[in-house]
């Protein structure tokens, strides 16, 4: 009979510990004397189980802050093994967007080729773009400066030299090209002078560039001077070249560089840039991490087409919260908001706003998905000591903080 009694004990505690864990108790003094010690492993396999799941939960939720089971909890080791290597990763992604592209992954199978695929051909990509960039700047420099004195006084160089009155600011003499821009402009020579200071026009050489907007067309010029006497009168030549063509290029190239090609934000790289820049500054702003909800979902079921506009739309909606504010995507479903000399209510209030919006895009009416984000907030000052990746980690916490409440409350109705 003693026996049976055990035997239930054991199974009814045994059955509470998988379906009721919080309810498993087991009473000792009503066991049967050769099986206490049996019972009190039992209770100690079932508490290093219990840590092993919440330890798993959290792991599943992506809670990398998660609480780690002592080390004489045997059962969580491979668990201990895969925080690790996650912990490590998520630092490793961090120095990537920092631009340290020597990061590779030795582990993980094929997400470690993927991972180093990816940083691979990010850093080709920017080394390119930099060449490209450097190759542009050093063209244009190489343009708006070339060509001293008397070899630009050939008359039909394409450059415009102008001897112009130091006295006066009357054209003294204009080659065939200068000529032909002062007919076409009769106030071009003036608008170029006015837009050099004294100094530079007194300067012995000088190089400078400037932009001219007549009827709404703008124009850049590089602009070369040099101190001469012209006939006993103190002048100054002006060897003026049309770089607009190369300034727009270098522009583009810029543009290219800074924007992601698809919403056409800024990129990761640029928010990145733009983020240390404001911690180095001191400013106080706030940094709003944003997650798109469901887009793993849409993407599988509808495509990345629908996939794409989504991303697409809650990108026009993040950036009309203010010229002022700096949108960047930072990944395929993340964003980040920089919002200068922001306030604690503003930024909620205005977040909270866009989010309805997203929820209303007309896009997904009719459809069988919907959109919303989640959103992590960080208030930043002058008193920050953080580091841009720490405030991206705790705008990230605050944001799964979000998500998971929104989940509880959607389950509990």
């Amino acid at each position: 009979m003693l026996m049976s009694l055990t035997s239930d004990l054991l199974f009814t505690y045994l059955r509470n510990m998988f379906y009721a864990a919080p309810d498993a108790e087991l009473d000792y003094d009503k066991l049967e004397e050769d099986f206490i010690l049996f019972g009190k492993g039992l209770v100690y396999f079932a508490h290093c189980v219990n840590q092993y799941l919440e330890f798993a939960d959290a792991l599943a939720r992506g809670d990398l802050g998660a609480k780690v089971p002592p080390p004489e909890n045997e059962l969580a080791a491979p668990l201990k093994t895969i925080h690790a290597n996650l912990k490590h990763l998520t630092w490793q992604s961090q120095q990537v967007a920092k631009g340290d592209y020597k990061q590779r992954v030795d582990y993980m199978g094929e997400f470690a080729d993927a991972f180093n695929t990816m940083v691979e051909q990010l850093a080709d990509r920017q080394n390119k773009l930099e060449h490209e960039i450097d190759i542009s700047r050093a063209r244009a420099e190489a343009m708006e400066q070339n060509n001293l004195l008397l070899s630009n006084l050939i008359n039909h160089t394409p450059d415009q030299i102008f001897v112009v009155s130091l006295e006066s600011y009357g054209v003294l003499l204009a080659n065939d090209s200068a000529e032909i821009e002062m007919r076409s402009d009769a106030d071009y020579i003036k608008n170029v002078i006015g837009s050099l200071s004294e100094n530079q026009l007194l300067s012995s050489s000088y190089y400078s560039d400037i932009k001219l907007t007549r009827n709404s067309d703008e124009r850049f010029l590089s602009v070369s001077s040099y101190r001469i006497e012209w006939h006993r009168e103190k002048a100054v030549v002006l060897v003026v070249k049309d770089v607009s063509d190369e300034r727009r290029q270098l522009e583009e190239l810029e543009d290219f560089a800074y924007h992601d090609p698809l919403t056409r934000a800024y990129n990761r790289f640029y928010g990145m840039l733009t983020l240390n820049d404001w911690i180095e500054s001191k400013k106080r702003f706030s940094l709003v991490f944003v997650d798109l909800d469901n887009l793993k979902f849409i993407n599988d079921k509808f495509g990345h087409r629908e996939g794409d506009e989504y991303i697409t739309r809650v990108s026009c909606h993040l950036q009309t919260y203010s010229p002022d504010v700096m949108v960047s995507r930072l990944g395929g479903d993340e964003y980040m908001m920089l919002i200068p000399n922001s306030g604690n209510n503003e930024v909620n209030e205005r977040m909270e706003s866009i989010q309805l919006a997203i929820q209303n895009d007309e896009h997904q009416k009719g459809r069988d998905f919907y959109y919303s984000i989640s959103i992590g907030i960080v208030f930043v000052d002058e008193t920050n000591e953080l580091q841009a990746s720490e405030l991206l980690s705790m705008a990230d916490e605050r944001m799964y903080d979000q998500k998971r409440a929104r989940k509880k409350e959607k389950s509990i109705k």
